[in-house]
């Protein structure tokens, strides 16, 4: 594969997307949203300081959780980024 456009993220489309050079011209306000917006239908996990450490170093985790995709948060409610567990298992994905 040489190139990959992708024309849609859930309810997101590319035709709704501005570049940054765009938003930086313009003299409108324009909404932004945030990843936690993006995902906020997702289970949240709340990680300690030992296992945000050992998250963000890749290390899975073992949470008696069903397996899905969870927004990952630390203990003082900082967004983190996304993770997966599968087979009682969290690994990361996405990392903030």
């Amino acid at each position: 594969m040489k190139s990959l456009i992708r024309t849609e993220v859930e309810k997101f489309e590319l035709e709704e997307a501005i570049t940054l050079e765009d938003l930086e011209k313009s003299k409108e306000k324009i909404k932004i949203i945030s990843v936690q917006e993006i995902f906020k239908n997702l289970k949240n996990i709340n990680l300690n300081s030992r296992k945000k450490e050992l998250f963000l170093n890749g290390v899975q985790l073992t949470f008696d959780l069903q397996d899905g995709i969870y927004n990952i948060y630390s203990k003082d409610n900082k967004y983190i980024g996304l993770g997966i567990v599968k087979d009682k298992l969290l690994k990361r994905d996405v990392v903030i």
